[in-house]
Formats: C-alpha cells, sequence, structure tokens
C-alpha cells in the first residue's frame, strides 16, 4: 500500500453530550472489529495512534462560534493489551488550535 501524504480523521456525533458540559460534540467511532471492548477507531500518524475529538469552536475572546476545533491526543495504550481509550478534554492540552 502506498503511504499517502493525507490524514483522515474519522468522527462522530457524541452520544454522551449534553448541553453545558465540556464533553467533545464528535468523537472516533466504535471499533466494530471488537464489540466485546471499549475499543475506538483512532488516527494513525507516522506509526503512532491518536485519539481524536471536536469541540465546538471558540473565538480568541472565548466566544462559541459555528466551527469546530479537533483535537488529537497521543494514545498513551497500544496493542493487543491497551485499555479502553480516554476522551480528549477540552480544558487540557496545548494552546495551538486549529479551527475549521
Amino acid at each position: 500500500m502506498e503511504k499517502s501524504e493525507n490524514i483522515y480523521i474519522n468522527l462522530v456525533r457524541n452520544p454522551a453530550k449534553q448541553a453545558g458540559d465540556n464533553l467533545p460534540m464528535y468523537v472516533a467511532p466504535k471499533n466494530d472489529k471488537f464489540p466485546d471492548k471499549n475499543w475506538t477507531i483512532g488516527v494513525n500518524i507516522d506509526g503512532a495512534w491518536y485519539n481524536q475529538a471536536a469541540f465546538q469552536a471558540k473565538d480568541p475572546n472565548g466566544n462559541l462560534t459555528d466551527g469546530l476545533t479537533i483535537k488529537l491526543t497521543p494514545n498513551k495504550s497500544s496493542g493487543a493489551a491497551a485499555s479502553k481509550n480516554s476522551f480528549a478534554k477540552a480544558e487540557t492540552g496545548g494552546t495551538t488550535e486549529y479551527n475549521f
């Protein structure tokens, strides 16, 4: 298989999202290959796995916009012995944001 320079991030609506909470609007889809596990399909970038989530974007003053902020968090667990993937949290991580 040829290596692509594109990065594809698959997201689905977060069924646990409630108005006013800090949960992401969109999360990684469940990995249906392992229905007995709480595993999701992450993003592989140059051999490293990342968990993805999308939050409602904010302008520089902190006001919500109609855009999305996509967050990729390194997956600290890997392989067959991996426990559950954790959700990315809106209030943690770096300050660099890419809004779409």
